[in-house]
């Protein structure tokens, strides 16, 4: 039964992907040939062709594209994304299935279709797959709170393998969690027997020579339950893991920092091309806020501090002002005590910001003084932040791997909480990010950046 309910809500995605792809293309095909607006702009010389033609290749294109879905973006696994990784997954796919077309219309010349029909298709497809996979998703959790039983797993152990288990499936809306510990094991064999609606187990590698957990495993395999054990190695490093078969055993090996070579090429010049782009774009405002500063409190419009970098270089950081121009001796005066623990300063309400300071730190304009440090290769856009001296003397040493990188404006933990988080959950977001880097991350983490920032959530 929980087998045939995945199947059946993968089918009614796959099906909802199929529509929408042949809504998009039918879209295209409408607005490039039959939209007299856009005909005046771009004519159709070459005369109007069949839509059965584009149809005939549907029938073909469509069950590609399904397939890619399935086998490369893993979209069908029953497991409800982030609507950010949602909407990466899709782009991936369309890019992908888009690439086939153009390699099939190259192979193929009996028929020639309109390149900008396909452009016009690219874009609808993914805006009508992610679109409607959000409204899909958010119809199923009205049915999973009022109608349909949520789906159970059970973990089993403790540590920061399974919190990380726990926060990803609190994502699931169709998913129930049942959390057991080591001295939880003698009662797990009754309620694995009569839960209902139990998917899978996730068990400690700890926990595995326990005694009873054998038997415990061996129930689980008659009931047909997946079973996936969390590796204890998550707790010492957290990059990802692969399997080295070079002396034909299945050893384990820690995966290198991802940041180097041509993938920090593509990083840097990623940072360059974005961090222009918004001075472009926000030269005007940058300048309106600039007045506001100067005109609310005496002092300049930045703010310079000398924080700790790449290779633990120190630096000035530029920030946008938001304090008063004696703010540093007036930390020791004051005698204000940080919410956050660690050696991380933080302080809610702090008397120390000016009128205009506050709101310009409730929506994080003062970070934007920091792509000044993007040009200057001395930051990155996306990254650890850059810490400040005492901050810095406080590390513990496994987060010291952190300045292997350059910093950035945003980050990991900047979306995954902000200034609430505690500081030790904080480092530990930055090294799973350097180790895990990827060009998706990074524009998963702008993408994700934005609504948090305008939301003012964890910012004081």
């Amino acid at each position: 039964m929980k087998s045939l309910r995945r199947r059946l809500l993968a089918l009614g995605f796959a099906v909802n992907d199929g529509f929408m792809i042949y809504i998009a293309f039918k879209a295209a095909y409408g607005l490039r040939f039959e939209c007299p607006a856009f005909l005046r702009f771009f004519p159709a010389d070459k005369g109007t062709p069949d839509w059965g033609l584009y149809q005939d290749g549907l029938r073909a294109v469509i069950p590609v594209w399904l397939l890619l879905f399935a086998l490369w973006g893993r979209q069908y696994t029953g497991r409800f994304l982030e609507a950010s990784e949602e909407f990466m997954a899709v782009c991936k796919g369309v890019v992908l299935g888009t690439l086939l077309i153009v390699a099939g219309t190259f192979l193929y010349r009996e028929y020639e279709y309109s390149r900008l029909a396909m452009a016009i298709g690219f874009f609808a497809s993914i805006a009508l797959l992610f679109t409607s996979r959000e409204t899909l998703k958010f119809l199923l959790m009205r049915l999973h709170e009022r109608l349909i039983p949520q789906e159970t797993v059970i973990v089993i152990g403790e540590g920061k393998s399974v919190e990380a288990v726990l926060d990803r499936l609190k994502r699931q809306p169709h998913t129930r969690t049942l959390v057991f510990g080591k001295n939880d094991l003698p009662g797990l064999k009754k309620k694995i027997s009569t839960e209902r609606h139990l998917r899978e187990i996730f068990v400690h590698s700890r926990l595995l020579s326990e005694e009873g957990m054998e038997d415990l495993l061996a129930d689980c395999e008659e009931e047909g339950l997946e079973i996936k054990v969390l590796p204890g190695l998550l707790e010492m490093r957290m990059g990802e893991v692969t399997v080295d078969d070079s002396l034909r055993l299945p050893i384990l090996r820690l995966k290198p920092l991802s940041l180097h070579g041509f993938r920090y090429f593509v990083k840097r010049s990623f940072d360059l091309t974005v961090s222009l782009a918004i001075l472009a774009v926000l030269l005007v405002p940058f300048l309106i806020l600039s007045l506001l500063i100067v005109l609310d409190s005496r002092g300049g419009v930045f703010f310079a501090q000398e924080r700790v970098g790449f290779k633990e270089k120190r630096f000035k950081c530029f920030k946008f002002r938001t304090m008063h121009k004696n703010a540093e001796s007036l930390l020791g005066e004051m005698k204000l005590e940080s919410f956050r623990g660690g050696p991380a300063f933080k302080m809610k309400g702090d008397p120390r910001v000016t009128r205009v300071g506050k709101w310009i730190r409730k929506f994080s304009f003062d970070e934007f003084g920091q792509l000044w440090n993007v040009l200057k290769g001395e930051m990155s856009l996306i990254g650890p932040r850059p810490q400040v001296l005492a901050e810095a003397k406080g590390n513990p040493d496994w987060a010291r791997k952190r300045y292997r990188v350059l910093p950035g404006i945003t980050g990991l933990w900047q979306v995954s909480g902000r200034a609430d988080l505690s500081y030790e959950d904080m480092m530990r977001l930055d090294i799973y990010y350097l180790e895990n880097w990827s060009p998706g991350m990074d524009l998963k983490i702008l993408l994700k950046t934005l609504p948090v920032v305008l939301a003012g959530k964890g910012a004081y």
